[in-house]
């Protein structure tokens, strides 16, 4: 039975007992009514005053700091457990970080089943985040990123199928907020994949799956990947790697040597950066065995083997 319920019983009852004893029935009405504010329906309770029960006298710009913060120390659980409890609001800044937490959630120590959920939900945040603010660059990028590991998850035939959505995103995001360094470097990182799939590689996609995988240019790449590192110079090792690599496709190998040369000079910050350092120097190796004139590494009517 509902509390609405119970309070209209009882005050069915004190009413009658009222009578019964000659006691005025006005003083349970207007208990009753008194009490009948704390429903809500009839509530003026507002969402700043459950913000104020849960933190006290903070506000969601505070708590979004704090889960910022929390997020850079990769504590991902607590930042998923401080931002969904205000999820009901429905603000944007708090809906991509609650998917935000849930990717990075994704690749800790869980089951096959658990990480297709926390993917599962960080959707359907982002598609509540879309719905309540679709010119957030932050938005387009998050769905972007969840929408091809989820897509992976799947098959390689719907990865290809969400493909040319996930460059939509990205360059939706890159429109919004063109100081993104790492929209300027996904979407440079799609174009260098969707160049580098050879003719054979098409065909076999295209009778194998159904599904031709989209097109780009390695100048496309190197456009977004330069204008990344134009942004943060000399902080992502990654970048750095895949434009001297664009260069080498393109022909020009005295760039290439420049990023490389670059890329071996900087400190590494974990095993994969240690990783590309090593390869960065085989490059350099490969490259440093032909007599090439700085002159003749601009063009590219010179192609060599780098794939040894």
């Amino acid at each position: 039975m509902s509390k609405l319920k119970v309070q209209i019983i009882n005050l069915i009852k004190l009413f009658c007992a009222a009578h019964t004893i000659g006691q005025r029935p006005q003083i349970y009405i207007l208990t009753f009514f008194k009490s009948f504010r704390d429903f809500v329906p009839f509530s003026s309770t507002q969402p700043e005053d459950k913000i104020s029960r849960y933190w006290g006298p903070q506000s969601v710009v505070e708590v979004i700091a704090v889960a910022d913060k929390l997020f850079d120390e990769e504590r991902y659980l607590e930042v998923y457990e401080l931002l969904n409890r205000i999820k009901y609001r429905k603000e944007v800044e708090v809906l991509w970080r609650i998917a935000r937490a849930l990717y990075n959630l994704s690749f800790e120590n869980v089951t096959g089943e658990m990480r297709w959920k926390m993917m599962e939900e960080a959707q359907d945040v982002l598609d509540m985040a879309l719905a309540e603010g679709e010119a957030n660059s932050s938005v387009h990028k998050w769905i972007a990123i969840v929408l091809d590991a989820t897509s992976g998850m799947v098959s390689l035939e719907q990865r290809v199928k969400t493909s040319m959505l996930v460059r939509e995103h990205l360059m939706k995001a890159c429109q919004l907020n063109p100081t993104d360094f790492t929209t300027h470097y996904m979407l440079g990182k799609w174009c260098y994949e969707m160049s580098e799939l050879s003719w054979l590689h098409r065909m076999i996609a295209k009778y194998l799956i159904a599904a031709e995988p989209p097109r780009s240019t390695y100048e496309e790449a190197y456009r977004y990947l330069s204008r990344a590192e134009e942004l943060q110079p000399r902080t992502f090792l990654p970048n750095i790697f895949l434009l001297a690599k664009t260069c080498i496709e393109m022909g020009q190998f005295y760039k290439a040597k420049y990023y490389l040369n670059l890329l071996v000079n900087l400190p590494p910050k974990d095993a994969c950066e240690i990783c590309l350092i090593t390869r960065a120097g085989l490059l350099i190796q490969k490259l440093e065995r032909y007599d090439l004139g700085k002159n003749v590494l601009f063009y590219d009517s010179y192609h060599f083997d780098f794939t040894e």
